[in-house]
């Protein structure tokens, strides 16, 4: 075993036991109490962060950005009737007014006037080491951390959209042949959803839940919609037939080693790829507290922390891409999606 001079191991023990007690970040049975660095920091930006329940449930936190009710907030754990809380404890039904799919930002609109919107802060305060904070509804911050990424954008699997916790059919995709509709089955996972439904491979899906299917992209945005452990009927053609089957809809983890790996420590974002660009901190928070402003210790709101997308791995959209976007969403050019209803 190599031996190191005493020095450099007293001068090693000693650098560990001076480093800021707050890089811990909150866990799912308590958040740490905030450093009184951030005190100041956190009480200001509070004021302009709101939680956004689905059906009653946390969906996500939501960033104010008009004084007269709008919010921004994550796109695509909206499902059900809408309503947003407030610091204060009041509640308001919200409209949805737009949705970027690129930037997985939704725009909520709720009867409210003299509201404390956030000003953006230029994407170069977001400096690699620099602390961040991830705002709550309270004086205290959800999670804090570091930046270990400056702003950059997504490349290879990470720029592809979409949405890693919807419901699996747990099968592998090509187009039918040139001419007709639908998706062959080149394979399928074992013990996955559709095998346990009995579809084989060469099954050609052409229908899911009543809609049609028409190639592979097609049945992926269909899917969009749905969680594990939802049901929906398939209707496939085999040879000469066509079969229905009822399937109820797995978890991609059931199938794929890396994602559940993954999400060892914690649940991870549905919606955590194809982003313009990010942010990259190392907080660590739920998904459910996506959609809320991330800020330095000055108070500076540098953008919408918009996934959790690994276990010490958090995308915030920087403030500079979500700005000139308001204004579009405002005008109507991105109009919300249909409504989507929880089946649970």
């Amino acid at each position: 075993m190599p031996r190191f001079p005493r020095l450099l191991i007293a001068a090693v023990v000693g650098t560990l036991a001076a480093a800021p007690a707050f890089a811990e970040s909150s866990s799912d049975k308590g958040k740490k109490k905030l450093p009184k660095l951030f005190a100041a920091a956190a009480e200001k930006v509070s004021q302009s962060t709101v939680r956004v329940k689905a059906d009653g449930k946390d969906a996500a936190l939501g960033t104010v950005v008009s004084a007269d009710g709008f919010i921004l907030t994550k796109g695509s754990e909206l499902r059900g009737e809408l309503s947003v809380m407030f610091p204060d404890g009041s509640a308001y039904d919200a409209t949805y007014v737009g949705y970027h799919k690129p930037t997985d930002i939704a725009l909520l609109k709720v009867d409210a006037e003299g509201l404390k919107p956030v000003k953006f802060a230029d994407a170069k305060e977001a400096e690699v080491g620099n602390w961040v904070a991830v705002a709550g509804i309270t004086n205290e911050a959800v999670a804090v951390g570091v930046v270990s990424a400056g702003v950059r954008k997504l490349f290879g699997q990470e720029a592809f959209v979409e949405n890693l916790n919807k419901g699996y059919l747990g099968i592998r995709l090509k187009d039918a042949e040139e001419g007709e509709t639908g998706v062959v089955i080149a394979a399928l996972e074992p013990d996955a959803a559709a095998a346990k439904a009995k579809l084989k491979a060469k099954d050609v899906i052409v229908e899911v839940a009543g809609k049609p299917v028409k190639d592979r992209d097609n049945l992926l945005a269909l899917l969009e919609g749905y969680r594990p452990n939802d049901k929906v009927k398939v209707r496939v053609k085999r040879g000469d037939e066509e079969l229905v089957f009822d399937v109820k809809l797995g978890y991609r983890s059931e199938f794929d080693r890396s994602t559940m790996q993954n999400a060892m420590g914690g649940a991870l974002s549905g919606r955590r790829t194809g982003f313009p660009q990010v942010i990259m901190h190392d907080t660590v928070i739920r998904p459910t507290d996506c959609g809320g402003p991330l800020f330095d210790l000055d108070g500076k709101v540098l953008g919408i922390n918009i996934a959790r997308a690994g276990r010490v791995e958090t995308w915030t959209l920087p403030g500079e891409v979500l700005a000139p976007l308001l204004k579009e969403m405002k005008s109507g050019t991105f109009p919300p999606p249909p409504v989507k209803v929880s089946s649970k």
